[in-house]
Formats: C-alpha cells, sequence, structure tokens
C-alpha cells in the first residue's frame, strides 16, 4: 500500500472539484497546477473544508466514477512534482 502526504490529498482534492476532465490534465503538469490555484482561488478561505464536502457528495452519488477520478487527480498532482517550502526552524533566543 503506497502512502499519500496530506499535501498531496488536500492538492488532489482540489483538483478533483476543478471539474475538469482527466483528459485536460493527465499528461500536462502545468495545467495541474494551474486548475488547483484556480479552485483555492474560486473557494476561498474554507476552500479545503468546501472541496471535501463536494468530493464526500460525488462518492456519495457517483461511487463508479468517484474512486477512478481521484486515482487520476493524485497520480497528476504527483506527476506535477509541486515544490513545498519548509521554513528552516527558529533559534531560540536567550536573554
Amino acid at each position: 500500500m503506497r502512502s499519500t502526504s496530506k499535501v498531496t490529498t488536500t492538492l488532489a482534492t482540489f483538483l478533483f472539484v476543478s471539474q475538469a476532465p482527466v483528459a485536460e490534465f493527465a499528461q500536462n503538469p502545468a495545467r495541474t497546477r494551474e486548475l488547483i490555484h484556480e479552485t483555492a482561488d474560486r473557494l476561498g478561505t474554507h476552500g479545503v473544508n468546501r472541496a471535501l464536502a463536494e468530493v464526500a457528495y460525488e462518492y456519495g452519488e457517483h461511487p463508479e466514477t468517484a474512486a477512478a477520478h481521484m486515482t487520476a487527480c493524485l497520480k497528476a498532482v504527483e506527476d506535477a512534482r509541486f515544490q513545498t517550502f519548509v521554513p528552516e526552524p527558529r533559534l531560540a533566543v536567550s536573554r
């Protein structure tokens, strides 16, 4: 079983709810990144919660297609090779 990070899963969730067909992003990492950014902007401040609710709805209404769509989204996100910034730990200042 493969482990998927929370960041990858969250990005795939945004891609899932972008309503773009898999053919539009499957072989195009730049388009994958664009769709994720557009969807995050559209959903706003509580975007993750809204996206998760939409995914849950789709799994409930269309379980036969939702799993395959999410698998394609996860693969596209992994192939897009997002770079995440992890800040350096702050040094404690003693007085």
